[in-house]
């Protein structure tokens, strides 16, 4: 085939309309790609690279994927960030007059993709459309798997560090940003190989046409139904999102799939921004990303994906409302106090498939009888549910059952249509029970009875002929026919027609036959050309129940989140966690929810007392004794009870924080020129720039990452920043032992330490939270724990021996004199302010060293008299 065939060009002139993205183009049983798609399909999919005109001076590169397998090859193209147009033969071969009419059917990019199958189970898979303007950006979050739609605007000089984070925690596959500004800043501080595509929109509605797309697809006014009227960013990104999806072919027509659009903000949930999230390893571990080691695995006992993806965003987004809070907490407490009744309501939950992504998968047709199958297996789980809840209490559980919905015609629809066991292929006929149609009942009749029919009539005509010999037979050329030998032609009756004559033997047919033969021709094709339709037909009917659909979906995954909860409780023996209005926080034998599971050894839990008296916890201790894990662990309780969970504890008395800032462990952003120490300062910059009085703060090792003096410096003054200015709860582990004396020196700072227990140079780490400074680091100790040689240890041993006689106490004393941050700043800020305007007052170029001499004294008689 040339490169000016007819195909060709059919080809080129659908490419020009896509020249950003991988074109299949369908050719017979094959999806095809050519030239420069092709040599790149072949590189990324590993397979092979041939050409058409193979034996031209100018061949066409070419590579293809059979259609049956296409999705395995899709999903990897997906997975590296390609967007791909399938190009589909939409008339059949045999009928089409020259070339034959191909058309997209889809496109597919890394925020778009429908198929369960692509995707992982737990996760939400968001396509994020940001409009900005001057310093306010709208946000829509969309996953086309399940229907969720979410909007949010922020603004003012927060709004784009709010919105980082907020990309961080949806971590969409793809962005979709109205100006190359925007899409600059999200390229940089998203760049970790996640995202598979940031790209910039080529086309944003006004906010007429969104305001007129949004009313026109849920056939609502938004200025009664939704708020967006208010913020016009969201509304406009929210509606550009839809003609984006409608430009893609990836709009369902008819019942709208996606929920309208809600509104959010982060002031209705505790504010958990990504690195807190990534140091206390929320939803990933630091050291093996998704897989093991953080507090998302630990305590997932769902058992549907659409719980599972629940679970993520609640654990994500705790709330700050203590009636919604208790409510779950209720709910949770009843199924662990009943557990016959939770272990039946699991036993139900076990066998209910993805109701939220099946609801994708039917507004997209791409259903199959299998699936509906499924849906009514789930669906008939409804009712012992229903009838489950009706015995429990709390009003979260009976609210659920009471808006259950009854779908007992649905599922008598499709258990009175489809086979129990129907084949996976549409159009290969069998979906359909007997007596749900009678047309299908009679072609189905007549293709499994047909041998028998034709067996019938050769019996009937050789008794009726006396031919012993005579057979009905079958060939593509001729039909049937009726075989006689040349010996028992004189018998052959007149209403035979001769139809072939053979050298043995003569071939006939008879107007019986040839009828016969009319019903039997074809009734194959048309049986399944009529099953599929009729499965159409049903599928449609079955699409006008999405919406009672999609709200069964989430009634099921609210279900599941509580369950799952309430089995983590029991398994791993948490308790019911209570609220202060005083901003008291009392925890007795609080654990680490994953290093209690994961660790090697027994967990040791600790008490955490934290009051208005003393809000800062400065806790020592050596390397490996605990700190960091203890610290950690009060976080985790904050979250877990917000969330509506129980907590790893034997009591709890929490109060509702706004925020909890994480600053923990030691790394480098190399893709940002930024050190250890950098990245330490930036994230204990946000923090005492953001931090609020109701703020939970966790900082371990501020200032390791330079000089003694410069750490310890910097450590005090930022502990006398949160003492005096913000006066949050914070724990401060630290190796600066001479900041232990700032417990008599600062109001609400109060000391602990980790235990130890010395055996001669051997030390047991009891993992023992108590009252006091530690005395010494046990560097060396930790150092032969680790396994260094011998010669070593003993050399580190005799320099420490001669650092400890020459050093002395100078650093603490001059500490000590000092003023408090807290108790100064403001005179030392007047002060400071008043020299400078002085100094601003002179032009050292315009004055000899005599007058900078008396400048000099004079400002110096300043101070003093100040200091006076």
């Amino acid at each position: 085939m040339s490169r000016s065939s007819p195909m060709m060009e059919q080809y080129r002139k659908i490419k020009t309309l896509h020249p950003d993205k991988l074109l299949m183009f369908q050719v017979g049983d094959f999806y095809e790609l050519f030239f420069e798609d092709a040599e790149l399909a072949a590189r990324e999919l590993d397979i092979v690279l041939t050409s058409r005109d193979g034996g031209s001076t100018d061949p066409i590169p070419l590579a293809g994927v059979p259609i049956h397998a296409v999705d395995n090859y899709l999903n990897k193209l997906i997975n590296k960030g390609f967007k791909i147009v399938i190009c589909e033969q939409v008339e059949n071969t045999a009928q089409a007059k020259g070339l034959v009419r191909r058309e997209i059917t889809r496109i597919l990019t890394p925020g778009t993709i429908s198929e369960a199958e692509m995707l992982d189970e737990g996760k939400n898979n968001y396509l994020v459309v940001i409009v900005s303007k001057d310093n306010t950006f709208g946000l829509a979050a969309i996953d086309v798997s399940t229907g969720e739609f979410q909007v949010t605007e922020q603004s003012g000089d927060e709004a784009q560090e709010l919105l980082l984070d907020e990309l961080k925690r949806l971590e969409p596959a793809e962005i979709l940003c109205s100006n190359i500004k925007t899409a600059e800043l999200c390229q940089n501080i998203l760049n970790d190989g996640r995202i598979k595509n940031i790209d910039q929109l080529q086309n944003i509605l006004d906010l007429d046409e969104a305001t007129a797309l949004i009313d026109a697809h849920w056939k609502l006014d938004i200025n009664v139904h939704l708020e967006l009227a208010k913020y016009p960013l969201a509304l406009i990104a929210a509606a550009t999102t839809l003609d984006y999806l409608k430009k893609l072919k990836q709009l369902p027509k008819g019942v709208p799939h996606f929920r309208p659009p809600e509104l959010y903000f982060n002031k209705r949930f505790m504010f958990i921004d990504n690195i807190t999230s990534r140091n206390l390893e929320l939803t990933e571990s630091i050291t093996d990303g998704y897989k093991y080691g953080n507090l998302l695995v630990i305590i997932d006992h769902c058992l549907t994906g659409m719980g599972r993806r629940l679970l993520k965003r609640r654990l994500e987004q705790p709330l700050l409302d203590l009636k919604l809070i208790e409510g779950r907490l209720n709910a949770v407490e009843e199924l662990i106090n009943k557990p016959l009744a939770r272990s039946e309501l699991r036993s139900i939950l076990n066998k209910v498939f993805d109701l939220e992504r099946f609801c994708s998968k039917l507004a997209y047709q791409k259903v199959n009888a299998r699936d509906l199958i499924a849906l009514k297996n789930t669906l008939k789980k409804v009712k012992p549910l229903k009838t489950m809840l009706s015995d429990l209490e709390s009003a979260e559980l009976s609210d659920i059952a009471s808006q259950l919905p009854d779908c007992a015609d649905l599922i008598v629809m499709i258990e009175n249509a489809l086979q129990e066991e129907p084949p996976l292929a549409l159009k290969e006929g069998g979906l359909f029970r007997d007596g749900y149609h009678a047309e299908a009942d009679r072609l189905r009749q007549l293709t499994e009875h047909s041998s028998k029919m034709i067996l019938d009539f050769e019996k009937k005509e050789r008794e009726k002929t006396g031919i012993k010999s005579l057979k009905v037979g079958f060939n593509r050329n001729f039909g049937y026919f009726i075989e006689v030998t040349k010996n028992n032609t004189k018998q052959v009756p007149p209403e035979y027609h001769r139809k072939q004559t053979l050298v043995g033997a003569e071939r006939y047919t008879t107007e019986i036959l040839h009828n016969l033969e009319e019903q039997i021709s074809g009734a194959r094709e048309k049986l399944y050309a009529l099953e599929y339709f009729l499965f159409e037909e049903l599928r449609a009917l079955v699409s006008n129940q999405t919406e009672q659909l999609v709200a069964t979906a989430n009634l099921i995954a609210e279900l599941d989140f509580r369950q799952g909860l309430a089995e983590t409780a029991e398994n791993n023996h948490y308790c019911r966690p209570q609220f202060s209005s005083d901003q008291v926080m009392i925890v007795k034998q609080a654990r680490h929810p994953v290093v209690e599971v994961l660790a090697f050894e027994q967990f040791v839990a600790n008490d955490i007392v934290i009051d208005q008296q003393n809000f800062i916890l400065l806790i020592t201790g050596p390397n490996m004794a605990g700190k960091s894990t203890y610290i950690r662990s009060v976080a985790l309780i904050a979250i877990l009870a917000q969330m509506g969970s129980f907590v790893p504890a034997n009591q709890a008395l929490i109060p509702i924080f706004d925020r909890i800032f994480a600053r923990v462990g030691a790394s480098d952003d190399l893709s940002r020129g930024h050190s250890t120490f950098m990245v330490e300062m930036i994230e204990t910059a946000t923090i005492l720039n953001e931090a609020t009085s109701e703020s939970l703060i966790i900082l371990d090792e501020i200032g390791r990452g330079t000089s003694t003096y410069d750490g310890m410096s910097i450590a005090r003054s930022v502990i006398e920043y949160i003492a005096g200015k913000i006066k949050a709860k914070t724990l401060f582990s630290t190796h600066y032992h001479e900041l232990t004396r700032l417990e008599n020196d600062l109001e609400g700072v109060k000391n602990y330490s980790m235990s130890v227990k010395e055996k001669g140079k051997k030390v047991i780490f009891l993992r023992q939270i108590v009252e006091g400074r530690a005395d010494k680091s046990y560097g060396i100790n930790v150092a032969r724990l680790a396994g260094l040689p011998t010669e070593v240890l003993i050399r580190a041993e005799n320099v420490l021996s001669e650092l400890e006689l020459a050093a002395s106490t100078a650093a603490e004393q001059q500490l000590s004199f000092l003023p408090m941050l807290s108790n100064h700043s403001s005179n030392e800020d007047g002060r400071a302010r008043r020299i400078i305007e002085r100094l601003k007052e002179y032009d050292l170029n315009q004055i000899t060293p005599i007058d900078s001499m008396q400048i000099l004294y004079d400002l110096q008689k300043e101070l003093f008299e100040l200091d006076d």
